[in-house]
Order: structure tokens, then sequence, then C-alpha cells
């Protein structure tokens, strides 16, 4: 199920979000460099980079820099390789991202399934390392067969009425019901069922890393 929904999100991703520009590392690592305040030369003794590939770097004649030396410049700056092409690409000051609404899309599952899955990921959110949403379940309804294809750490938490949340083992089986508030924390990769105990829809926030993209 979450292969579902993360291709169906992908497809509206891809529909209704411009793509975003390549990242811009010189900008980035000429600012961190600068407010460290470390000249090349410094750079380049603790990276042990040559100073001309830092300055080719800087002034776009290397616009991919290799792994390793994105490993090696961040570590000597003080962020992380993550942070560092966040700010790459515009959008780092203290893992900070804001969205409107035309960046937040819905998808819905019509007929038998009786459930939709607002994102409110930020755009591009398949190159981030989480996803956070909101699922709208009809009264009544069971949203089967969810799993993740690798171990992945989820949560969800209902923002009214009940939930029962019930763990597929091959040869056991655990329930747990999660009332409005309360935030369930679980093993994604393990099968898993969410069904609605209300008559009445019901909202329930979901939090998944990685993503479910």
């Amino acid at each position: 199920m979450y292969e579902e929904i993360g291709k169906k999100l992908r497809e509206k991703n891809n529909e209704e979000v411009p793509k975003g520009e390549a990242p811009d590392f010189a900008k980035a690592i000429k600012r961190l460099r600068q407010d460290g305040g470390l000249s090349l030369e410094k750079l380049s003794e603790q990276t042990a980079i040559n100073k001309q590939t830092l300055h080719s770097i800087e002034n776009r004649s290397i616009r991919n820099p290799s792994f390793p030396n994105l490993e090696k410049i961040a570590t000597a700056v003080g962020v992380s390789v993550n942070d560092l092409l966040l700010m790459a690409r515009a959008e780092f000051r203290g893992n900070l991202f804001k969205t409107t609404a035309a960046q937040r899309w819905t998808v819905s599952f019509e007929g038998d399934k009786g459930f939709s899955v607002h994102s409110y990921s930020p755009p591009g959110a398949s190159q981030r390392d989480f996803f956070i949403g909101v699922i709208t379940i009809k009264g009544g309804k069971k949203l089967k067969h969810w799993q993740f294809t690798a171990h992945a750490k989820a949560c969800i938490q209902p923002w009214e009425g009940d939930i029962l949340f019930t763990y597929h083992g091959m040869n056991w089986r655990r329930e747990e019901r999660v009332s409005a508030n309360e935030t369930l924390y679980y093993d994604a990769f393990i099968p898993h069922t969410f069904e609605n105990l209300s008559e009445k829809s019901n909202r329930v926030l979901l939090v998944t890393y990685p993503s479910i993209f």
C-alpha cells in the first residue's frame, strides 16, 4: 500500500510541482567557507583537496563535485552532507521548509478503499528522508496490508476518534487502540492494518522515515 501511495504522489508531484534548479554547490560552499573565516588555502589544508579544485568548484567550473569531496568539505565547514545539499538548493536554514497550499496535494483512493492521503511534504519530497501527511479514513473502513519494503520507522496520531492498529506476524497478531492525540511509533516493515473504529471519517497524521516515495 505504501508503494501505491508513493506512486500516486509521485505522479502528482511530476504533474503539479515544477522541478527545482540543479544544486548550486559553488554558492553554498563559498558562503560556508567565508562564514567560517576560512581561506581557500585553509580549506585545502583541512580537506586535502587541491586549492585549484576548490577554486574550480567555487567558480562553477566544476558544477558537480564528487561525493567524497563534498563529505570532506562539509566536515571542514561543520555541516552534514545533507545540509550542504539543502543549502546548495537554497532550502536550508536550520532545516526550515515552508510550503504553500499550491505545493501540497491530495490523492484519493476510490471504491472500497475509502481513504485519501493529503501530503504536507515539501516539493520534491522524494529527495527528502521523511514523509509527512494526513490520511482521511471513512467511517468503519480498514486500510489493509500496509508494509514498507525495508525496515522503516513510522508514527500515526489520530486527530479525533479511535484507530485500531494491528500488526500481522506469521504466527502472531498484536492490536493497539490509538485515541485522539495519542501517538503510536512502529516498524513499518511489519505488515499492519489501520481500522477507523468511528462511524464518521477520521483523520490520522502519518510520519514515515524514510519517505514513502
